[in-house]
């Protein structure tokens, strides 16, 4: 297993525990709320309920426990292509292989609590927080002046570096990490200035537990805009004195996602104990709106025009999918997301058939062709100047394309020559390296028999 499999791992493997602990948290009583179905105290402590979260936590549990095991035999894996396919898959798996028994326990806590005549009457009653609506705002404009001035600041110094380097790519990626500093802050606002939720009758209860709740979302974003900003200093410390991109890129990335998965964990606990602390007591509001939540997970009731509510399965808010801003942006996200699993098969298998369909180097008709898959260089005989053979290949940076143990090709550079064009076995003893319009070319054959023929060929 190389650097890449060994981050890879680092970074994926805990995702599917963090999925485990996420929406095992939720079988736990929250507000009333059991599997995304509500229930009373006296409901849920009846032997069918206690029954049917036991049996979906006990699902949960061996499904767990199969998914930690099974990633064991990939570390033997070889071949980076079938080892990046086979983490693909498992963690496809893995996010949403949980949500299959909590789905079966909503559903057949939906059909008790509807035989035994739990269910109460829906209602389109919409309760409405009047006392100080609007004006609790926690998220103050100088919490989130220092990290945006920050990655700014880091931004404008990747521009002037890489600028000079000619090295544009480096820097679209130093200002895309920055514009998430702000987008953090963007969010924080947005979401300090949603409605004040009504939990109790009593306004004092309902304003006390926005402003806790508002305090906790502040904290996260700023804590996610500084990682960020420390991110985004950790890839500018990660290139070396001739802005080359080191390993160092690679462990910083994975530490960032770590830290990212740890933050989250934290909302959820918290939440969970603010919710504890101001559900446990007091004369709450209570309305029987499980029929507008299919799955425990999605909310749908055209009656209510709130385009966002409560989330019944984790933290934070979701969409209301009953209303006209709720069903585009259902549609919208369906095919995003559609779109973002299918292609993952179809990224895997072209990096299965990169690695594994040999590279050819062949001179056809006067013109000296690179292929892989399809035609990557057709060059014409006449245009090549400087061939070279070499016995030993200079750094090589990627810039764009493929690096593997047995494939480089794509845009790469050379410190302090600049750009190349490369398509190379790098496990060959022999290299061409030319010149042709203006570019310099690193190449080879499949094996150094190829590249010897065609390096003869050129220069008879």
């Amino acid at each position: 297993m190389n650097v890449m499999g060994l981050i890879l791992t680092i970074s994926v493997y805990p995702f599917v525990a963090i999925m485990f602990f996420l929406l095992k948290n939720e079988l736990a009583p929250k507000r009333g709320i059991y599997c995304g179905v509500r229930l009373t105290k006296e409901n849920a402590q009846t032997p069918e309920v206690e029954r049917i979260i036991a049996d979906c936590s006990r699902s949960m549990k061996r499904d767990f426990a199969v998914l930690m095991l099974l990633p064991l035999p990939m570390l033997l894996i070889p071949w980076f292509s079938i080892f990046l396919t086979v983490w693909m898959l498992w963690l496809i798996v893995g996010i949403f292989i949980f949500f299959i028994p909590y789905i079966k326990a909503n559903k057949r806590l939906k059909a008790l609590k509807l035989e035994k005549g739990w269910k109460k009457e829906s209602t389109c009653r919409i309760a409405a927080e009047i006392k100080s609506a609007g004006k609790i705002r926690r998220v103050k404009w100088y919490h989130f002046a220092p990290p945006c001035l920050f990655s700014v600041v880091l931004f404008a110094i990747s521009l002037v570096n890489f600028a000079k380097a000619d090295e544009p790519v480096f820097g679209m990626m130093t200002g895309t990490f920055a514009a998430i500093t702000f987008l953090f802050c963007g969010i924080a606002v947005w979401m300090d200035r949603q409605n004040t939720q009504v939990i109790s009758m009593d306004s004092a209860v309902n304003l006390n537990y926005a402003r806790a709740k508002k305090n906790l979302w502040k904290k996260l974003w700023v804590s996610c805009a500084w990682l960020n900003t420390v991110y985004l200093a950790g890839i500018l410390f990660s290139f070396d004195k001739e802005l080359r991109m080191t390993g160092l890129f690679w462990w910083i990335s994975a530490v960032y996602i770590i830290v990212t998965i740890v933050l989250l964990v934290w909302i959820v606990k918290s939440k969970k104990r603010l919710d504890a602390a101001y559900f446990a007591d007091g004369e709450l509001v209570e309305t029987d709106d499980d029929d507008y939540w299919i799955w425990g997970l999605f909310y749908c009731n055209p009656a209510d025009g709130h385009a966002m509510v409560e989330k019944r399965v984790g933290v934070g808010t979701t969409m209301n999918y009953g209303t006209p801003k709720g069903k585009l942006t259902g549609i919208l996200l369906g095919l995003l997301g559609g779109i973002g699993i299918l292609s993952l098969p179809c990224i895997c298998l072209w990096v299965i058939l990169l690695e594994f369909v040999p590279i050819k180097l062949s001179v056809e008709d006067g013109r000296l062709i690179a292929s892989q898959i399809r035609v990557d260089y057709s060059l014409p005989a006449g245009s090549i100047q400087d061939i070279t053979l070499l016995e030993e290949l200079p750094r090589l940076e990627r810039v764009s394309g493929t690096s593997m143990d047995e494939l480089k090709k794509g845009n790469y550079r050379i410190a302090e020559v600049g750009r190349c064009q490369v398509f190379l076995n790098p496990q060959n003893s022999i290299f061409i390296r030319l010149e042709a319009g203006g570019t310099v070319y690193y190449l080879s054959g499949f094996d150094d028999a190829q590249t010897l023929a065609v390096y003869e060929t050129l220069t008879e």
